[in-house]
């Protein structure tokens, strides 16, 4: 959508730096869905439009992105391995509600998880430690027997220390991600079974 020179990092730069300020009530979902985009256009050079034609582009790079949109190879093993098993598993997620409920639908993830908990739908996110402990209660676990595995290492990691979760576990593919003290870092989620039969 942004052209073949555009550098996906820078993406995911603004999505870091706007996404906080989303999560703390700063900005607005849509405020922080225009806010971003704009920021793209802008490092890209291109001229900011109006807020009518930021959402139409918001739609189309949504649109764009949900067709496209693929497992990593490691997601089913690690979930299939999980539940046979015997473990439940939670999905805690930063995201709005009906968005991800689509993607997860499109992917068919929705049914391999016991509880799906949304920021946009249950009214915190992480790395409060009320997001945590929703999850916790939904399971009817402790923190103490919960382990979390994320890929942001402030929200996720840091987030699930601070909850009191025994382990957290940080998914980092390209092995660029500054890993907090107390995390451990993971490149494939099928490292995660064995991880956990070791606790």
């Amino acid at each position: 959508m942004f052209g073949a020179d555009a550098d996906p990092d820078v993406w995911l730069a603004w999505m870091d730096t706007l996404h906080p300020l989303y999560l703390d009530g700063t900005l607005s979902h849509e405020a922080y869905l225009r806010t971003r985009m704009a920021a793209m256009l802008t490092t890209l050079g291109h001229p900011v439009p109006n807020d009518a034609e930021l959402d139409r582009l918001e739609q189309q790079r949504t649109t764009l992105a949900e067709t496209g949109l693929q497992l990593y190879p490691d997601v089913l093993p690690c979930l299939g391995t999980l539940r046979s098993e015997g473990m439940l598993l939670a999905l805690l997620s930063n995201t709005d509600g009906r968005f991800q409920r689509r993607r997860l639908q499109v992917l068919g993830l929705a049914v391999l998880f016991d509880v799906i908990a949304l920021s946009g739908e249950i009214g915190v996110a992480k790395p409060d430690l009320a997001a945590f402990e929703h999850v916790n209660t939904a399971l009817g676990l402790t923190t103490g027997d919960v382990v979390h595995v994320g890929d942001n290492p402030a929200t996720d990691a840091q987030g699930a220390l601070a909850a009191g979760n025994p382990m957290a576990l940080l998914i980092d593919r390209t092995g660029h991600r500054a890993v907090p003290a107390g995390v451990t870092r993971i490149a494939d989620l099928r490292e995660v079974p064995d991880l956990l039969r070791g606790i």
